[in-house]
């Protein structure tokens, strides 16, 4: 296998080519292509901010940093844990409100910060309303439309996944609509910054371990540079500048926002937008901390605003690649149906005599970003290089009662380089409980028996307060717990298990109609 490359099951996919065009390459669909010879940038970030300053924009400083929802949510600093991956780690933004832009005032008495206030405040100019503030200070802003942020960072070590996507994050709200019964929904605001709700939802293609530009020649522990804007014009501006302070663009990734779709603006009711950075299954987990510790000294983030507004050049809205190789996992799995039934029938068998149960189907979970933000609904942090499937919500009534999710392993099958069960708590949709697929090994072949040919294939997996067997994960109370309260859910509360399924065989989030849907089985001691 070529340096840099990622293994996909069967499947050998390199990170797409450092080529010349790089920073023009965001209006297709991300493709894999082989690692051309790698470089190493010696780019200057002071030496970049002088070249954008030359170039007549103003430059401010903003920051990336882990974003550890369960934490701040314990510490009542965050409103909702937005459906965490339990287990996973998030990179988020933080951003200076724009020139002549109020900055958000925050709430002391629950430990909000306000916004930093702009560096380029010019008091013959009015202002434009602040950002609607959500703790925490700066990780959704209104942006105008020839404005940009750039992102310089070096990558994680060795993972089985990173990515980073740049979101609508919260809409206003629309006037007289009521939002009662919307899934998902969160409004907050004020008179001054408007009505929001959470949209949530990706804009375009992630830059991830695949497809991302970066020096080296490896997708690990290299550089990479992420500019995020809505014209045309300014990114051409901006890749010159970052050319000539030593970042070529063959390490240049654009995540364009097509400004003709989105409320691009400062105005009251604009939308607010994010970036979001995954990282999942570390292999040095010691390291990988370090790594997290450092990352807002080592990382720069940058607010690039033009001193004079740049007419309109929009970017148009991505090519999207269909998702789908055409072939279902049970082509994958002979005699598929069999086994499940055998699976089911030895589960309840073990289980049904001293147990209640019921049976949870699963369906598609999250609505991809688009869809979801032109129905002005919530996607809930969707990302296009994964598929998402859900069971319907119900309660542990005893410390006795426990989960079981089953179903084909998805990894062997071709359909996710990696995936995952989480159980979940409303109303906050904190993650607490993951089973990820590197665990599953072994798992189903007891409930096959005879007919164990093929076991790994195959996974049964619990989620229990106790440790009832090595296959066994445990769900951790919310009363009592150290870490903090949402780290935990509490018997009684209102739980789902959502499935998360990243990168196919083709490199994007798998079909929903070639994968063949997990189970869940509730058991209440009778």
């Amino acid at each position: 296998m070529a340096a840099g490359a990622i293994s996909l099951g069967a499947m050998s996919v390199l990170p797409a080519a450092a080529a010349p065009t790089a920073a023009f390459a965001e209006e297709a669909a991300p493709a894999a292509a082989p690692q051309t010879e790698s470089f190493v940038s010696d780019g200057s970030p002071e030496e970049l901010r002088k070249q954008l300053e030359d170039a007549d924009f103003r430059v401010q400083k903003g920051k990336l940093y882990e974003f550890d929802t369960l934490r701040l949510a314990s510490e009542g600093k965050l409103l909702t844990c937005f459906g965490n991956n339990a287990g996973s780690t998030y990179l988020i933004l933080n951003l200076p409100p724009a020139p002549n832009q109020n900055a958000a005032p925050g709430n002391p008495e629950r430990g909000w910060e306000g916004e930093t206030e702009s560096a380029y405040d010019d008091p013959d100019v009015e202002n434009a309303p602040e950002n609607p503030y959500f703790s925490p200070a700066g990780m959704a802003f209104k942006m105008r439309q020839d404005e940009a942020v750039v992102i310089i960072t070096t990558l994680p070590e060795a993972c089985k996944y990173w990515s980073f996507i740049a979101y609508d994050m919260f809409a206003r709200q629309m006037e007289g609509k009521d939002y009662a019964n919307e899934k998902a929904y969160f409004g907050f605001g004020n008179d001054e910054s408007g009505y929001y709700h959470t949209v949530f939802a990706s804009i375009g293609w992630p830059v991830n371990l695949l497809n991302a530009h970066h020096d080296g020649d490896s997708a690990f522990g290299t550089k990479t540079v992420i500019v995020l804007c809505a014209n045309k014009t300014v990114r051409d501006s901006v890749s010159r500048c970052l050319t000539a302070a030593g970042y070529p663009e063959g390490m240049v990734n654009v995540m364009p926002i097509p400004a003709d779709t989105y409320r691009m603006g400062l105005e009251r009711g604009k939308d607010t937008f994010s970036v979001f950075g995954r990282v999942s299954q570390p292999e040095d987990r010691d390291a990988f901390r370090a790594y997290l510790d450092a990352l807002p000294e080592t990382a720069t983030v940058l607010r690039v605003s033009p001193k004079d507004e740049i007419p309109a050049d929009p970017f148009p809205i991505q090519e999207l690649k269909p998702r789908g190789s055409g072939v279902h996992e049970a082509a994958r799995l002979p005699g598929c149906t069999e086994k499940l039934d055998r699976i089911r029938e030895a589960i309840l068998a073990r289980y049904a005599e001293d147990y209640d149960y019921e049976e949870l189907s699963t369906d598609i979970g999250i609505t991809d970003g688009l869809t979801a933000y032109m129905k002005d609904a919530d996607a809930q942090g969707d990302v296009l290089d994964a598929a998402y499937l859900n069971c319907g919500d119900f309660t542990l009534q005893s410390d006795e009662d426990f989960v079981v999710v089953y179903g084909v392993n998805h990894n062997v099958t071709g359909k996710a380089h990696y995936f995952n069960a989480v159980l979940h708590e409303r109303p906050l949709i904190n993650g607490v409980c993951s089973v990820y697929n590197s665990m599953l090994p072994g798992s189903a072949a007891e409930y096959l028996g005879d007919d164990a040919d093929g076991a790994d294939g195959y996974y049964v997996y619990k989620m229990a307060r106790t440790q009832m067997d090595e296959h066994t994960a445990i769900i951790p109370f919310s009363t009592g717990n150290e870490q903090g309260k949402f780290y935990g859910v509490d018997n009684g509360s209102t739980v789902f298990v959502l499935f998360r399924l990243y990168l196919d065989e083709t490199g994007i989030g798998a079909s929903y109609y070639e994968l063949i849907n997990d189970r869940v089985i509730v058991f209440h001691k009778k």
